[in-house]
């Protein structure tokens, strides 16, 4: 077995998985070892190289019947990104095509242009939406699926949904920073559907398409078993690090908080935010004669509603949120994802439960028990007995 960007969240779970319970020989392909720090404990072959040398990911798949590709372009070059989710695929199933092995690409059910509400599967239009990740991953799987054919390698194409659990980069790690550190818009409060996947089911899926000839040339879509909302879902890593830290958008407020973040700063705009955010800098200048004079006038001159809107912190014109206090920023989200997050469609697994006979085994509050107990290993939130130290302090 050869797994692809095993140093990743999804391929560095499957390698646990091959060699802890199927006892597999597996090798990996990671671009930088020192990240592989997860699997280096396990009794596997490391190679180190770029997945879009032919050569070397042709070198490293000699022998091997399985080729899991799980890499994920990574870095601030867009173009660098899109390459590696998009032209890797097709080194990957030339190499299978010389070491005779089968191919198990993972994608994203992203690349699905979902309906506003309803359910949706494989046959749903594709949706190109201008965003790297995106639109790598649907050229990649399109690439790898021609290829498998004109070449007569079988490829099967995972398509898991929003993936959490363990280990978890975007759908875990990312949240519990932003949520300690900043507030975190959910569009209309929340009610999308989120199609939550914990990662042990899309890594069963993927072991179950390795060996399932009726899954060669076939897109097969990955969810949990339950219908989880965006407001359940960061609710959950909420409750975790104790504290509220969502706010409720509609879409056009969280459009405009993302055109408003984009614009370039003014200087007089960020002396008002640093005076705001900062009480003691703010005290020290009111308590100059200047600052005395420009409260006084304040006072009489500005309408009360005006004096009160300038209590309130950025973004706060799109939310109902209390004056008192400085908060959190408010973390901007990029267009395409406010659109994302407002959707209420639902996965429909039909297909991979056919071919693969895949059913998910982990229910939702099962898997976030386990993310939590993981966060807290990890030193992502306090032990319990921590906070509860501190609180006595």
């Amino acid at each position: 077995m050869l797994v692809l960007g095993a140093s990743g969240f999804v391929g560095a779970r499957l390698t646990e998985r091959l060699v802890s319970e199927y006892g597999a020989r597996v090798r990996v392909f990671v671009r930088a070892p020192m990240r592989a720090a997860v699997i280096a404990r396990l009794p596997i072959d490391i190679v180190a190289g770029d997945a879009l040398d032919r050569q070397a990911v042709s070198a490293a798949a000699e022998g091997c019947s399985v080729l899991f590709n799980c890499v994920k372009g990574k870095g601030a070059d867009p173009d660098t990104r899109r390459a590696v989710d998009a032209d890797a695929a097709g080194v990957v199933v030339e190499a299978a095509r010389h070491s005779g092995a089968r191919v198990v690409h993972v994608s994203t059910m992203a690349v699905y242009d979902r309906p506003a509400d309803g359910e949706f599967d494989e046959t749903s239009p594709p949706a190109r939406r201008g965003d790297a990740y995106t639109d790598g991953k649907m050229d990649g799987e399109r690439l790898a699926l021609d290829l498998g054919r004109r070449y007569g390698v079988p490829v099967a194409v995972i398509q898991p949904s929003v993936v959490y659990g363990p280990g978890a980069g975007v759908y875990g790690t990312e949240i519990i920073q932003e949520l300690t550190t900043s507030r975190v818009p959910l569009v209309d409060g929340g009610a999308g559907i989120c199609n939550a996947v914990y990662i042990d089911d899309v890594v069963s899926a993927l072991l179950m398409a390795a060996v399932s000839d009726r899954a060669a040339g076939e897109r097969l879509l990955i969810s949990g078993s339950e219908y989880p909302t965006w407001r359940d879902f960061f609710g959950a890593f909420e409750r975790m690090i104790g504290a509220e830290r969502t706010v409720s958008l509609t879409r056009a407020e969280a459009h405009g908080l993302w055109r408003r973040s984009r614009r370039r700063p003014s200087l007089l705009a960020e002396l008002w935010r640093a005076v705001r955010d900062d009480h003691q800098l703010r005290r020290r200048l009111l308590a100059t004669r200047e600052g005395r004079l420009v409260r006084q006038i304040a006072r009489t001159a500005v309408p009360p509603v005006w004096r009160s809107g300038l209590r309130v912190s950025a973004g706060a014109e799109c939310a109902d949120l209390p004056a008192a206090g400085p908060q959190p920023p408010l973390v901007p989200m990029r267009p395409w994802v406010i659109d994302y997050m407002a959707l209420r469609a639902r996965v429909r697994c039909t297909k991979a439960r056919e071919l693969l006979g895949y059913r998910p085994a982990i229910d939702f509050v099962t898997g976030m028990q386990r993310t939590e107990s993981w966060a807290r290993w990890a030193g992502l939130i306090p032990c319990a007995a921590d906070a509860a130290a501190s609180d006595s302090r």
